[in-house]
C-alpha cells in the first residue's frame, strides 16, 4: 500500500512541477527559519546549564534602599563566602570570583593587554565544571600567583609549547605568575567568560573582612535538599550579625536606627541558569540578554512555520480544480475517502521531508553566516547531534500531516458525479477558511515589519540620541596607568600635534562598568550616608567630553583646593535634596580615621554613563591623585590623515610607556557595543521579516491562482465583453484589498501591545509613530498588489477562446 502511495505521489509531483516547486521553497525556507530560531532559542536557555550541579547552583545577590536609592548587585563582600560556610550548613560548595580589569601580559616578547583576567577562589573548579586539559584542578589556584589558561591563550602566549611549569609577567615585568593547568575554552554559553584565571591569594585585599564593601561575585551549590526560600531567609541574618555593626562604626547610628530611616539592606540568591535572562543587577560581568528576547523569537518562529504551512495549504487547496477528475475516476475505481485520505497525507509528508531535507542543508551551509549575524557561536550543530536529526524528522512528519490534512478532506469529498459531469462548483465551501489563512499570513507579516521597524527606530534613536556628552571624534587609549610619572608629559607632548584638540584621562567613560559604587555623607546630614557613583577623573576631562554645566565651574588648576573638591550631576543634586548645591560639603572618613571635606563646585548636566536601559543615576567626579587604572581621552580636531595622527599618538606612547602596548579603540564604535542585542535583534527582525514576506507571497500566489482557476470562463466572457486588462486587475484585486484591510485591523493592536512590552526594557525609549504601522500595511498592499497584477496580466492576456471552449 505504502509503495502505492510513493509511486502515485512521485508521478503526481512530475507532473505539477511548479506547484511542487512552490511548495518545496515556501516549507524548505519556512522550517529553516524556525530551526535557526529554535537553536538560537534553545543556545539562550541553556546558558550554565554545562555544569553538573547547575540545578542547586546559585550567586549571592546584595539588595537593598539607601536614601531612597535603590542598591540591586551582583556583587557581595569579600568575608561572606567563609560565613556562609560557617553558619549554614544548607550550604555545600562556595567560591568567589573577582573582575580586576586590564591586565597587562608578557612571555617573551609577546605583550597584550588582556580584559579577560579574572581571579578566583582555591574552590573554584570544585563549583564549576569547566574541562581540564592539563594539570590538577584541585590545587590549581592555592598557591599564590597561579594562573590558569584556556587552550586558545596557551596557543596565544606559548604557541606548540607545553605551558605547565612556565611563567608569564604581569603587570611589571617583575611580576610572575606560574602556569598551573589549561583548561578547554569557556563556551559562549556561559555567563562567567574568561581566558586567564588567577589564584584569589595573589590579589591584595582578597581576605579583607569589609562588609560594606562589595567586590567579589560569590557563588554556592546548596545541598540537594536545602529549601531555597527558607535559606533566603536565614541568610538575612548575616545582615544582623556582620553587617550592622559596620555600619554603626561607619555613620555612629545602629542598624535599627538606620532601617528605621527608611533603609533597607539584604540578600537574595540568583539560580545559575537564571543569570542571562533574568539577571539585570548593577555589576554583571557582561551584558546579559532578557527573557521578553525568548517571548519574541518563539512568536517569530511559529508564525514563520505557520505562514509556510498555511502556503501549503492555500496551494493544495488551490491545485484541487486540477486533481478533481482525478479523484472521481479513483473513487469510480472503487478508492475509498479514507485510502484518498491518507494517500494526500502521505503526498503531504513526502513533500515535507524533502523540504525538512532542503532545510537542513540551507540551515548547515548558512549557519556561520547565521552565527555571524547573532554574534555567536550555536551551542547545537545540527551535523554532530543525533537527537537534532531525529527532532527534524518528528517536525517533517508533524508539518506533513498538519499541512495535507486539510487539503486532503477537500480533495477526497469531491462528489464523482458532479466531477465528470462538470457541475462540481470549485471551493464554495472552502472559500472563507482560505481567506482566514490569507488573513492570518497577512497578519503575520505586518506585525513582523511593525516590530522591524520599532527595533532599528529605538536602536538609532539610542546611538543618535543626545547623551549629554560628545563621543565623536574621540581616541581612547587604554591603560594610562602605565606611563607612571610620565603621564603629563605624554599629554603635553600630543597637544603639540594641531590634530590633536584635548587630552584626559579618567578611570572609567560612559558605557564602561568602573564607576565605584561609593557612600557619600553630606555635611547636612552626617548620620545618613547616600549612595552615589564615583568617576575619578584629570583635569580638563568633563570639557574633553563635552559635559555641561548647570551652574558652578570645572576643575581647575588654579585653584589647589580643587583636589579636595566634587563636580555632581543634577540627578545627585534631586537625591540630595540640595537647593544650592555650589559650596555643600561630604564628609570623607578614611580607615585610620582621619576625615576631609569634599566641597561641590559645580553641577553637571546629567548625562548617560549608562547605556538607555537605565535611568541616569546621581554621580560625582573626584579629582585623580596619581595615575590611575582607566583610560586616557583623545580629542581629535579632524579626522583627516587620521592613519598619521594615530602613528603620532602610537610613537608617543611608546616613548613614555616603558614599552607597554599600545592598544586603542574609537569612543563612538565602542559605545555601540552598548545596544549589540537591539542591533542584533534589529538585524534578525529584518532577515524574517524578509523572509516572511516572501512566504506569504508565494501563498498570495496559491490564492490568486486558484482564483484565477475558478473564475477562468468569467474572464474569458469580460474579455469578450470588452474588458480592459486594467479593470480585470481591480475587480480581482477587490478580495486581496479586503483581505489585506482585514489584516491591518488585527495586526496594529497586536504590534502596538508587542512592541510596547519590547520598549519597557528602556529608560529612554521612542514614541512610535503611527507612519510605522502605515508603511507596514503599505509594503504589504504593494507587494500584495504587485503578485495580483502580474498573475492577472498573465490571465487576461490569454485567448479567451481557450477558457470558453466547452470540455
Amino acid at each position: 500500500m505504502l509503495k502505492n502511495y510513493y509511486i502515485t505521489a512521485i508521478r503526481n509531483l512530475r507532473k505539477h512541477k511548479s506547484y511542487f516547486l512552490l511548495n518545496l521553497s515556501g516549507l524548505a525556507i519556512g522550517i529553516a527559519s524556525f530551526v535557526f530560531i529554535a537553536l538560537f532559542i534553545l543556545n539562550e536557555l541553556s546558558y550554565d546549564k554545562m555544569h553538573s550541579n547547575h540545578e542547586n547552583m546559585y550567586r549571592v545577590h546584595v539588595l537593598g534602599q539607601i536614601q531612597g536609592k535603590e542598591m540591586d548587585m551582583a556583587n557581595t563582600a569579600s568575608p561572606m563566602s567563609q560565613a556562609l560556610l560557617n553558619d549554614y550548613p544548607e550550604v555545600k560548595k562556595v567560591t568567589r570570583v573577582k573582575e580586576s580589569g586590564a591586565w597587562f601580559i608578557g612571555y617573551d616578547n609577546k605583550k597584550f593587554n588582556e580584559d579577560g583576567v579574572l581571579f578566583a577562589d582555591s574552590t573554584f573548579f570544585d563549583v564549576f565544571d569547566f574541562p581540564i586539559v592539563s594539570g590538577d584542578p584541585k590545587t590549581a589556584l592555592i598557591e599564590p600567583r597561579s594562573m590558569v589558561l584556556t587552550e586558545s591563550f596557551a596557543k596565544k602566549y606559548f604557541g606548540d609549547e607545553d605551558p605547565m611549569g612556565k611563567q608569564i609577567t604581569v603587570e611589571q615585568d617583575t611580576i610572575h605568575y606560574k602556569i598551573t593547568a589549561v583548561i578547554k575554552d569557556i563556551p559562549d554559553n556561559s555567563h562567567l567568560k574568561f581566558d586567564m584565571l588567577g589564584s584569589m591569594s595573589s590579589y591584595k585585599h582578597w581576605n579583607n573582612d569589609q562588609w560594606v564593601s562589595h567586590n567579589f561575585y560569590t557563588y554556592i551549590i546548596l545541598h540537594q535538599d536545602a529549601d531555597v526560600t527558607a535559606f533566603e531567609n536565614k541568610m538575612q541574618e548575616m545582615v544582623t550579625k556582620y553587617v550592622g555593626p559596620q555600619i554603626e562604626k561607619f555613620i555612629g547610628a545602629t542598624l535599627e536606627e538606620w532601617e528605621s530611616a527608611g533603609n533597607s539592606f539584604g540578600y537574595y540568591l540568583m539560580p545559575l541558569t537564571d543569570i542571562h535572562l533574568f539577571s539585570d543587577t548593577e555589576d554583571e560581568m557582561e551584558g546579559n540578554s532578557d527573557i521578553s528576547y525568548i517571548y519574541i523569537y518563539s512568536i517569530i518562529a511559529l508564525i514563520l512555520l505557520f505562514i509556510a504551512v498555511i502556503n501549503f495549504v492555500n496551494l493544495a487547496t488551490a491545485q484541487s480544480s486540477s486533481r478533481a477528475k482525478e479523484v472521481g475516476i479513483r473513487k469510480v475505481a472503487g478508492s475509498t475517502r479514507q485510502s484518498l485520505i491518507y494517500q494526500f497525507i502521505f503526498e503531504s509528508i513526502i513533500i515535507s521531508i524533502m523540504a525538512t531535507a532542503l532545510a537542513y542543508v540551507l540551515v548547515v551551509f548558512t549557519t556561520p553566516y547565521f552565527n555571524q549575524l547573532i554574534g555567536k557561536t550555536l551551542a547545537i550543530d545540527l551535523t554532530t547531534s543525533p537527537l537534532a536529526w531525529g527532532a527534524m524528522f518528528v517536525l517533517a512528519i508533524m508539518i506533513g500531516i498538519l499541512a495535507g490534512f486539510y487539503p486532503a478532506f477537500v480533495l477526497a469529498a469531491f462528489k464523482p458525479a458532479q466531477v465528470l459531469g462538470g457541475t462540481y462548483r470549485k471551493g464554495a465551501k472552502s472559500g472563507w477558511l482560505r481567506n482566514l489563512l490569507v488573513v492570518i499570513q497577512f497578519t503575520a507579516s505586518i506585525i513582523i515589519i511593525i516590530g522591524t521597524v520599532v527595533v532599528y527606530k529605538q536602536t538609532d534613536f539610542m546611538m543618535t540620541k543626545n547623551l549629554g556628552f560628545d563621543k565623536e571624534q574621540v581616541l581612547v587609549v587604554r591603560r594610562p596607568d602605565v606611563l607612571r610619572d610620565n603621564l603629563e608629559t605624554f599629554k603635553n607632548q600630543l597637544l603639540t600635534n594641531p590634530k590633536i584638540k584635548s587630552v584626559a584621562n579618567a578611570t572609567s567613560i560612559p558605557g564602561k562598568s568602573r564607576y565605584n559604587n561609593n557612600a557619600f555623607i553630606s555635611e547636612d546630614q552626617p548620620d545618613a550616608p547616600y549612595t552615589l557613583y564615583q568617576n575619578n577623573v584629570s583635569f580638563g576631562y568633563a570639557e574633553m567630553m563635552g559635559l555641561e554645566l548647570k551652574e558652578g565651574r570645572y576643575f581647575s588648576r588654579e585653584y589647589p583646593s580643587d583636589s579636595n573638591a566634587v563636580l555632581i550631576n543634577e540627578s545627585a543634586v534631586k537625591l540630595l535634596e540640595f537647593d544650592k548645591p555650589i559650596g555643600k560639603r561630604f564628609i570623607n572618613r578614611h580607615r585610620d580615621g582621619s576625615t576631609d571635606y569634599l566641597t561641590v563646585i559645580g553641577v553637571l548636566k546629567d548625562y548617560h554613563f549608562e547605556s538607555l536601559h537605565r535611568p541616569i543615576q546621581p554621580s560625582v567626579q573626584t579629582i585623580m591623585h596619581g595615575n590611575w587604572e582607566g583610560y586616557a581621552c583623545i580629542r581629535l580636531a579632524d579626522t583627516q590623515d587620521l592613519r598619521e595622527t594615530i602613528d603620532f599618538i602610537e610613537a608617543t606612547w611608546y616613548d613614555h610607556s616603558y614599552n607597554k602596548p599600545f592598544q586603542y579603540f574609537f569612543f563612538n564604535e565602542d559605545y555601540e557595543n552598548l545596544y549589540k542585542s537591539e542591533s542584533t535583534t534589529g538585524k534578525v527582525f529584518l532577515v524574517f521579516a524578509c523572509l516572511s514576506i516572501f512566504i506569504a507571497c508565494l501563498g498570495l500566489i496559491g490564492l490568486i491562482t486558484y482564483t484565477l482557476s475558478i473564475r477562468k470562463k468569467e474572464i474569458g466572457i469580460r474579455k469578450v465583453l470588452g474588458a480592459s486588462t486594467q479593470s480585470l486587475v481591480r475587480l480581482l484585486s477587490n478580495e486581496i484589498i479586503k483581505l489585506i484591510g482585514i489584516a491591518t485591523v488585527i495586526a496594529w493592536p497586536l504590534a502596538y501591545f508587542a512592541t510596547d512590552y519590547w520598549l519597557q526594557n528602556f529608560a529612554s525609549r521612542l514614541s512610535v509613530s503611527y507612519w510605522t504601522y502605515i508603511l507596514a500595511t503599505l509594503i504589504v498592499f504593494v507587494i500584495g498588489s504587485l503578485a495580483i497584477s502580474i498573475q492577472t496580466i498573465r490571465a487576461s492576456r490569454s485567448n479567451p477562446a481557450d477558457s470558453l471552449r466547452q470540455e
